[in-house]
């Protein structure tokens, strides 16, 4: 027995001498960088012409504040915005504006007061979404109606003739001169289809009372299709999301994604009818609404507040059960307080809500000469429950110990595609300038904003810089 133990000894010594000088070798290299960043490094020397090393990058758990997922800033919380206590980082500031804020006097166009929200929203990390309504308050506005289209008070609204063509001709106009504007901008996460019915909601629920007036300037299906028809066309790059009530199946048949208005709602209304059961089920029964998500978001918007589904006794582990199964990627809670005993199911929701990319490994070579291509071979899987839905890079470079950036490169593959549920295999060959100087260089990865920039997003990886790039592995380049 003391002899097998002195051979496991003796092995054990031999081991820790050789990992000894492989840790050494690792931190001549410049990997020791990353220590607590990666889980395994392996160098594959079984080609000594072209030995490649194959790293395997921290998963984190942490939620990810990333654009176009989480929860939506409501008007900015109403100018009386929740603190971090009460309601967590948004990341989608989520407005809507009548026509008549829009366009107050005829071809006179409210941009900068849009450019000013942009700017507001960028200061706060978030990009835009936004709804365009032809009847809230003023609605649609005075120089309009003057022009003979026809209208009926509803509440404190003016519900307009929406088949008549002097409405039809100048709304065509506005989306075209928004769309010019603000169609593929980085800045602009979604646009709600609205524009009909109460509030934008493609309804008449603000009626009461005139009801049969409502329903006769209520658009024809014609017309229903033709309004969203200029939406699709002049934000053409920009996605999309229509609430149910519209010609849903139509619109996500073109692209578009859905939105649901009273999420969570298992009784909010009625004892016997809800929106989560008879509204937003039933719709998920056409294949095209539910397989929507692919392409475009899908955004809800909460019943009440969470405050009340507590009062209500909601099961609030139902509700957002559901969200992640109808891949749900922004929630507007209405920047109202969340219940305090729900935080943490809160925050749990956010680590799986839109999307979330980990790099589960890359194997690339260890070494190559100047004008030689570098092989990047990685695999990733998205584990959250929906895609990216705009046309951010990924993008690879390399930096020297003084942090001089040497060389960068964009990624051929297309992130849109990476649904969740499958592991994206990912294979690029860059060459290496011949004026990069010979040396070791950090090979770091990131994806991008819209115009190939700066880092843009959060990856499920330890290891963050403060510049948003994720140190992976080192190069050498020889002579």
């Amino acid at each position: 027995m003391a002899r097998k133990n002195s051979q496991i000894l003796n092995h054990s010594s031999t081991t820790l001498l050789l990992s000894s000088l492989v840790c050494a070798l690792i931190m001549l290299q410049g990997i020791c960088c990353f220590a607590g960043t990666l889980d395994t490094i392996e160098h594959d020397d079984s080609t000594p012409a072209d030995p490649t090393v194959t790293v395997r990058p921290r998963e984190i758990k942490d939620v990810l504040y990333n654009p176009g997922m989480g929860l939506a800033d409501f008007h900015f919380g109403f100018g009386h915005p929740p603190s971090n206590d009460e309601y967590p980082r948004q990341t989608v500031a989520y407005f809507r504006w009548s026509w008549s804020d829009l366009e107050p006097e005829e071809g006179q166009y409210a941009f900068d007061f849009v450019d000013r929200i942009i700017s507001k929203a960028k200061e706060k990390g978030e990009t835009l979404a936004f709804r365009i309504m032809t009847d809230y308050k003023v609605g649609s506005p005075a120089w309009l109606l003057h022009k003979g289209v026809g209208s009926v008070a509803v509440g404190r609204g003016i519900f307009p003739d929406h088949n008549n063509r002097t409405f039809l001709q100048y709304h065509e106009k506005l989306i075209k001169a928004f769309g010019e504007r603000y169609a593929g901008s980085p800045d602009i996460d979604h646009v709600d289809i609205g524009s009909v019915g109460c509030w934008g909601e493609w309804n008449m629920a603000c009626c009461q009372g005139v009801e049969a007036q409502c329903k006769r300037y209520y658009p024809v299906d014609e017309n229903k299709i033709m309004i969203t028809e200029w939406y699709l066309k002049y934000f053409a790059g920009t996605p999309l999301v229509m609430l149910k009530g519209g010609p849903l199946t139509y619109a996500v048949s073109r692209g578009a994604g859905w939105r649901g208005d009273c999420f969570g709602d298992y009784g909010y209304f009625s004892p016997t009818w809800n929106h989560m059961e008879h509204i937003y089920a039933r719709a998920l029964q056409d294949p095209a609404i539910a397989g929507a998500w692919k392409n475009a978001p899908v955004q809800f918007e909460v019943c009440g507040g969470m405050q009340e589904w507590v009062e209500k006794g909601f099961d609030i582990d139902l509700i957002l059960k559901k969200g992640l199964e109808w891949h749900v990627s922004v929630l507007n809670a209405k920047s109202s307080p969340i219940p305090a005993e729900w935080r943490p199911r809160i925050n749990a929701f956010l680590t799986k809500i839109g999307y979330r990319f980990v790099l589960r490994q890359m194997t690339h070579t260890a070494a190559i000469r100047r004008s030689q291509k570098l092989s990047l071979r990685s695999q990733w899987e998205n584990v959250g429950v929906a895609p990216i839905y705009h046309e951010w890079p990924l993008a690879y470079r390399l930096r020297s110990a003084e942090d001089q950036i040497v060389a960068q490169w964009s990624s051929t593959t297309r992130l849109r595609r990476w649904l969740p549920g499958t592991q994206h295999e990912v294979d690029d060959a860059v060459t290496v300038s011949a004026d990069v100087p010979a040396g070791s260089y950090v090979l770091d990865v990131a994806i991008l904003d819209q115009k190939g920039f700066v880092p843009f997003v959060d990856l499920a990886i330890s290891g963050k810089r403060q510049d948003g790039w994720y140190p992976i592995s080192t190069v050498s380049i020889r002579r």
